[in-house]
């Protein structure tokens, strides 16, 4: 059973677990195993979870950053999810600049729209669009942000042109065929 699925998932959570208590060398060393797998779905989040890591952990030897981010991740998996978001603003506040800024402000955002304050996490994803709108997680604020006006605050015309953001600027995004899709019925196309 070494390579079966159920195997896969186990390591994937010890990883987990071990990013969860600030080991990120065993952490890292757990999910480039298990970026190969079969699973596609171990394999996207091993490889999201590899990425946070390997992206924060040099830029303060100490990891404190990181560690706050891996904390705050627990306690939202948790759902407590306003002691995460507590922790999220330490990390907006005590590590401007750097380079967990957009991931901390995406979650956060993430925690703003499960707790229903629509507003903050509109302000959340404004910031990653205006200050990251070039880095790996623009994408996600992007879609984030017009499924939240389209789906939840019932403001189609405010989702249009952030759909149309994804069609022109990030064709690579996962996130590209769905937004093409819901932009073109939002403008009124006819879709098979």
């Amino acid at each position: 059973l070494k390579n079966s699925t159920i195997s896969q998932e186990a390591r994937f959570k010890v990883a987990k677990t071990s990013y969860y208590k600030g080991d990120f060398d065993w952490a890292e060393s757990q999910l480039k195993i298990l970026k190969s797998s079969t699973s596609q779905l171990i394999a996207n989040d091993a490889l999201d979870l590899k990425l946070l890591i390997s992206d924060n952990k040099y830029d303060d030897s100490l990891h404190v950053a990181l560690k706050l981010y891996s904390k705050a991740d627990l306690m939202a998996f948790q759902n407590k999810n306003e002691e995460a978001i507590a922790l999220l603003d330490k990390i907006l506040t005590e590590h401007k600049g750097e380079s967990i800024e957009d991931q901390a402000l995406l979650k956060q955002a993430q925690l703003f729209e499960k707790l229903k304050q629509y507003e903050k996490a509109i302000v959340n994803y404004q910031m990653i669009i205006a200050n990251y709108k070039d880095d790996i997680l623009a994408d996600d604020a992007y879609y984030s942000l017009a499924e939240l006006y389209n789906n939840v605050l019932l403001e189609p015309e405010k989702a249009k042109p952030l759909y149309e953001r994804i069609i022109f600027d990030h064709e690579d995004s996962i996130y590209f065929v769905e937004a093409r899709k819901k932009f073109r019925m939002l403008r009124g196309d006819t879709i098979n």
